[in-house]
């Protein structure tokens, strides 16, 4: 499927107007909140030039929700899923073989329970596993009749929604913003923000970074793009705090 790739140059421009490297590793450490504002942007502009909104959708339980078109159903979005499908399949095989494993002498190599460390490793060797040679290049429009023929074909989403997809995400995001209100409520935001990402990380430790992120997530979840500046709903955070 279409997709795009964001490469970030490890140069920047100072105030004083000479260039330098980056701090590549502060810049690692905020790859989550980088990732989510360029999502954010190229969402809100899709949404912004064709009048649609975005939702959460909850890919893995626990996780967090990734920012989805709203109306697009779910059996649709899963019709393009099937590399990630293989991903799955294939990392359940490697887990199985990683805590089955012995040494000569009969005792296990690793741990009984795979670590998200493990686990993230496993992931990248299951991804070039499965990954299948590349694809001669074809027109758009080709490419266009293929998928909407195969969604039709194998989705399970009727024809009508495949066909007039646009439309009923058009209407999906009317309801979302008549039961939102125009104006951001910074104490409950900063609240909202707080507790989930107080969840999501292991023992409630979470960096400013993080909460930069999640911030993000909250303003897409209200179904219009906020110029705002996050800073009023991130307040300074330390670490176990």
């Amino acid at each position: 499927m279409l997709h795009d790739h964001l490469l970030l140059s490890v140069k920047g421009q100072r105030l004083d107007g000479k260039w330098g490297s980056i701090h590549t590793t502060a810049l690692h450490e905020n790859t989550v909140a980088a990732s989510a504002l360029y999502n954010e942007i190229v969402a809100a502009e899709v949404c912004e030039a064709l009048g649609l909104a975005t939702e959460p959708r909850t890919v893995t339980p626990g996780r967090r929700p990734v920012m989805e078109i709203a109306g697009v159903p779910h059996e649709l979005i899963r019709w393009t899923a099937r590399r990630s499908d293989q991903i799955a399949a294939c990392l359940a095989e490697l887990e199985h073989e990683y805590v089955t494993a012995v040494d000569d002498d009969g005792e296990s190599r690793f741990l009984p329970v795979v670590s998200e460390r493990a686990r993230a490793k496993l992931n990248g060797i299951a991804a070039k596993m499965t990954r299948p040679p590349k694809q001669k290049a074809r027109p758009l429009t080709q490419l266009r009749r293929e998928w909407k023929e195969s969604a039709i074909r194998t989705s399970k989403v009727a024809i009508d929604i495949v066909n007039s997809l646009v439309e009923h995400a058009r209407a999906a995001a009317a309801a979302i913003r008549a039961r939102v209100t125009a104006v951001v409520d910074v104490a409950l935001a900063a609240v909202d923000v707080t507790a989930t990402v107080f969840v999501m990380n292991d023992g409630g430790r979470f960096h400013r970074r993080h909460l930069l992120a999640e911030a993000r997530r909250h303003l897409a979840r209200r179904g219009r793009r906020r110029r705002a500046s996050c800073r009023a709903a991130c307040p300074p955070a330390r670490s176990g705090r």
